[in-house]
């Protein structure tokens, strides 16, 4: 798990890191998502996708009992 990310933020990454960190979640900034092909993102785990409020572009996979959200772009 990445604590800082090694790769240059987009601006909606930034919006996705600012709102994650507003609302206390950790993130992870080594995922690589669905047809990331190894890019890494940053990413937080939520209970459910509604459970975080950000006017960021972002998709989810679904983790058994969570879902892990992320900002490929």
């Amino acid at each position: 798990m990445l604590t800082e990310p090694d790769y240059e933020l987009s601006k909606n990454q930034k919006l996705f890191i600012k709102d994650a960190k507003k609302q206390g979640h950790d993130i992870d900034y080594g995922y690589s998502g669905r047809c990331m092909y190894g890019r890494k993102c940053p990413s937080i785990i939520v209970e459910s996708p509604g459970c975080f409020a950000t006017k960021a572009k972002i998709v989810w996979d679904n983790m058994a009992m969570d879902f892990v959200l992320y900002a490929k772009d």
